[in-house]
């Protein structure tokens, strides 16, 4: 089953050590994505977003970052990962899906952005099988991303 669980100070070094690919261990920026140390340090700093780990039963298998972002002026998933361990088992869109339900009990929104950089097909494909749709916007970031959307 997978579920959405706090960052805590027994689990905070396990969610530190999930990365996208084997080759983005340790790194502050993965390829496509902000690493979960990053995103840590993120939000201890600024108040607007929430972090959780996603479980696979006992097992921490992934984090996401949301909240509300000023630049979008609007909710956002700023950040969904799952370690390359446990990728191509449907764990990606069962904790988006989990995300997307939390989000709108939490904040009672009617739309949630997400942006990715353009060469993740993969992240595309995700979150266009759940419903997202493409802007036709872009946000300067690391590298710019694009902004897709969901309307509930």
């Amino acid at each position: 089953m997978i579920t959405l669980k706090d960052v805590t100070k027994q689990n905070w070094f396990d969610i530190i050590r999930l990365s996208s690919a084997e080759d983005q261990k340790n790194k502050v920026f993965e390829k496509t994505i902000a690493s979960n140390c990053l995103s840590l340090a993120q939000a201890s700093i600024e108040e607007n977003w929430t972090v959780k780990a996603i479980y696979q039963n006992d097992m921490p298998i992934g984090f996401t970052m949301y909240g509300y972002s000023d630049e979008l002026a609007g909710y956002e998933i700023c950040r969904i990962m799952i370690d390359y361990k446990f990728q191509g088992n449907g764990f990606g869109k069962k904790g988006l899906l989990l995300v997307i339900k939390e989000m709108v009990n939490q904040f009672k929104c009617d739309e949630i952005f997400i942006t990715f950089v353009p060469e993740n097909e993969i992240a595309k494909q995700l979150y266009q099988s759940v419903g997202f749709k493409d802007t036709g916007k872009v946000i300067k970031a690391v590298e710019d991303e694009l902004i897709f959307s969901i309307k509930q």
